[in-house]
C-alpha cells in the first residue's frame, strides 16, 4: 500500500528532527511543524517531482534521481537528500506519483 502525502511529510519531519537533535543535542521537532510535502502536477512536469516547503523556503526534487530541480531549503536540504535515498522512500514516492498520474488521467 502506498503511503499518503501526510505519511511522507511526517516521515521527513521525523528524519530531519532526529538528525538535527543528534548534532545539536536539542529537540528541534517543533521547528519542522510547518514542513509541507506535495506532488508537482504531473501535467506540468516531464519527470516525477515532489515539492517540499519549509517556512519561507521551498525546493523541488526529482523522484527518479533524487536531485533538486529548483529552489532551496538552506542547511536542511542535505537531510532531504538523505531521506529520499533512505530505505524504500524513493520507490514509494514513485508509486505515489504513479497513482497521481492515473488520477490526473481520470480527471480529463
Amino acid at each position: 500500500m502506498t503511503k499518503t502525502l501526510n505519511e511522507f511529510s511526517n516521515s521527513l519531519k521525523e528524519f530531519i528532527a532526529s538528525n538535527q537533535d543528534s548534532h545539536s543535542g536539542q529537540n528541534n521537532k517543533q521547528r519542522y511543524n510547518n514542513l509541507k510535502f506535495d506532488i508537482v502536477d504531473p501535467r506540468t512536469s516531464k519527470t516525477p517531482q515532489i515539492l517540499i516547503s519549509l517556512g519561507m523556503s521551498e525546493a523541488t526534487f526529482n523522484v527518479i534521481t533524487g536531485e533538486k530541480t529548483s529552489g532551496g531549503l538552506g542547511p536542511d536540504e542535505k537531510y532531504v537528500y538523505r531521506w529520499i535515498d533512505k530505505g524504500s522512500n524513493k520507490e514509494e514516492l514513485r508509486e505515489l506519483l504513479k497513482e497521481a498520474q492515473k488520477n490526473v488521467g481520470k480527471a480529463k
